[in-house]
């Protein structure tokens, strides 16, 4: 089976669609061919992690806010440029998968043109605009949550599915991390806002461990000096962090929201204002309304207040990991309908 597939530049884009991936790759032989940008974190995970994947680099960019200013001319004929390097790839193709992000665009435009059958997985409530201008397109939409459904327009709402949002889950438990910690990060880049906050928090409060994904080995070494912090650069072993976490401090991406509930991990949320469409309020805003976390806004993140917030959450106590996958309720349809 050929799968067309792009979806990156973050972790919240990328790993969705590996999820899928990975999912299909259990019940038929695939060959994948994944499209991305020279700069996106996808350039450095998908050949360490999947070298059999066939790489193919997009230079596109997005779209500056607001959508309509003089710069995005350029940008848009970039985008265009692409198409012919997308249709080269196109022959045997069984479907294409797009998780988001600009250079989903190019490639959902090409296939959607060529009526190959074409699924979006849109992770946050608000859709990015990749997936919004594509959905017409679609044969399936799937939805990580129903509150998205709204959001996108009425003439495709017949072919969306609530599904959840996949989730990478590894089996082996390898230990790393021990247990009974506030695990901490700011997504796949980091976060110096939530990086400067708990530095103030490790000088006082010496009671909790935590583990700490920085984004940054500059701020690995800062924090690395607290006795009760596992200061890392990045953390490859998401789901190990995960089960031996008791509460969260994280941005509000739409997968680090779908993980903490999957793995039942009460949050402090600090959603990231900057963040297109301020999706990532609405995810937090939701995760606050279902009672698994506290929101705390840029503007308020003093350290009193987050370990005020901390407190809370551990209150709310960790619940039993999910059993089912979203992952793999989309690789069936996509199966039953391509293979």
């Amino acid at each position: 089976m050929k799968v067309l597939a792009a979806g990156g530049g973050t972790g919240g884009h990328l790993y969705p669609a590996l999820a899928i991936l990975e999912e299909l790759s259990k019940h038929v032989n695939l060959n994948v061919v994944y499209f991305c940008t020279p700069r996106g974190i996808e350039n450095r995970i998908v050949p360490d992690e999947h070298p059999e994947y066939k790489l193919v680099k997009l230079d596109v960019q997005g779209l500056e806010r607001p959508i309509f200013k003089p710069t995005n001319v350029k940008r848009v004929l970039k985008i265009l440029r692409t198409k012919s390097i997308i249709a080269s790839e196109t022959e045997g193709s069984n479907c294409c998968l797009v998780t988001g992000g600009y250079v989903s665009y190019p490639l959902g435009l090409v296939c959607g043109k060529k009526r190959i059958p074409l699924y979006i997985q849109e992770q946050n409530v608000v859709p990015g605009l990749a997936n919004r201008s594509l959905s017409r397109y679609a044969t399936k939409i799937f939805v990580g949550f129903e509150e998205a459904i709204i959001n996108f327009p009425r003439s495709v709402r017949d072919r969306i599915v609530v599904t959840g949002n996949p989730i990478r889950v590894s089996n082996v438990n390898r230990g790393s991390f021990g247990e009974g910690y506030v695990l901490v990060f700011g997504g796949s880049r980091g976060s110096d806002l939530i990086n400067t906050v708990m530095e103030m928090i490790y000088r006082e409060e010496k009671n909790l461990k935590f583990v700490h994904g920085t984004g940054d080995p500059v701020w690995t070494k800062r924090l690395s000096i607290f006795d009760n912090v596992l200061a890392l650069d990045y953390i490859y072993d998401m789901p190990s962090a995960w089960r031996g976490a008791m509460a969260v401090v994280c941005r509000a991406g739409a997968l680090t929201v779908s993980e903490l509930l999957h793995y039942g991990v009460p949050a402090v949320l600090i959603p990231w204002e900057g963040a297109a469409e301020g999706h990532q309020v609405r995810n937090a805003e939701f995760v606050a309304k279902i009672g698994r976390g506290v929101v705390v806004r840029e503007s308020e993140a003093t350290p009193s207040r987050i370990l005020e917030a901390i407190r809370v959450a551990l209150g709310l106590g960790k619940l039993p990991e999910k059993k089912t996958n979203p992952a793999d309720a989309i690789a069936k349809i996509i199966l039953e309908e391509c293979v």
